[in-house]
């Protein structure tokens, strides 16, 4: 009986080691605002993203006055472009508008707003909100993004 107990510890043990292992992300490349490398290299993500490996990005925003004041984002990419061998672009699923409120520490909807982001490791995001009852666009800019761009395969 112990030899069946140790047998059965081992193989939960290795499976659990095995799952874990899938969820590991790598950080493969972090850009700045600016599109300037600030880790790992640009190669390495092009190559990740032609593999088909899976890519998630992390940006956050921080208020300039008020250091306390920040959020961070994390979101699977969707739809990814490389772009003349140089610049990779991620698409995420549209989220629900959502506004910080700091000094109750909550984040409320935005009614009837979708919120779209195309991550560019080159700095240059485009972000845009739509009324989603009307269609409308509300807003649509270039925001300049750091970007961490994780994968795994």
């Amino acid at each position: 009986m112990n030899k069946f107990l140790l047998l059965a510890s081992l193989l939960t043990l290795s499976l659990s080691g095995f799952a874990q292992d899938k969820d590991n992300w790598e950080l493969v490349y972090h850009n700045d605002v600016e599109g300037n490398t600030i880790e790992g290299n640009i190669e390495a993500l092009i190559e990740a993203v032609r593999r088909g490996d899976e890519v998630r990005i992390y940006w956050s925003a921080q208020s300039p006055n008020d250091k306390t004041k920040k959020v961070e984002h994390f979101a699977d990419a969707k739809f990814l472009t490389v772009l003349s061998d140089s610049i990779v672009f991620a698409q995420i699923d549209p989220i629900i508008g959502q506004t910080p409120d700091f000094d109750s520490q909550t984040i409320k909807f935005k009614e009837n707003l979708q919120w779209s982001l195309l991550a560019a490791s080159n700095g240059k995001s485009d972000t845009m909100m739509r009324n989603v009852v009307t269609g409308e666009i509300i807003g649509h800019n270039l925001v300049p993004f750091a970007i961490k761009w994780y994968t795994r395969n």
